[in-house]
């Protein structure tokens, strides 16, 4: 799969992902991890537009946040995640800057990524 960065991510990926460090990248500070994923997370509860057949279930079952590589936060998600879900972390910035990263795979098989460096100011 292709790495998805900002400038590239709605041409290569169904499922868009957006992903941003928020905070002033300081040693020792503070920092959040933000993700955004374009998918509709289906439950398999809702009927279609003709009202009689179900809309087949399409959720994100996991998703894993990492920091060069090691995880920082993994989730195995559910129906009761909304739409286009909106993922958060909190981080306190490294004495060396890094590629933060988050994967996510669903229960159809379609899978995402995306990497952002983090520079230490």
């Amino acid at each position: 799969m292709p790495v998805l960065t900002q400038h590239n991510m709605a041409t290569l990926n169904l499922h868009p992902i957006r992903l941003n460090i928020i905070g002033a990248p300081i040693v020792g500070q503070i920092v959040e991890i933000r993700v955004l994923i374009a998918h509709a997370m289906e439950t398999g509860h809702r009927l279609g537009d003709d009202g009689n057949e179900r809309i087949p279930k399409n959720i994100i079952d996991s998703i894993v946040i990492k920091f060069n590589q090691e995880p920082i936060m993994m989730a195995t998600l559910g129906t009761g995640i909304a739409a286009n879900p909106l993922i958060s972390v909190f981080m306190e910035v490294p004495d060396k800057g890094g590629m933060v990263s988050v994967e996510w795979l669903d229960d159809q098989g379609a899978q995402g990524r995306a990497e952002k460096m983090l520079v230490v100011v």
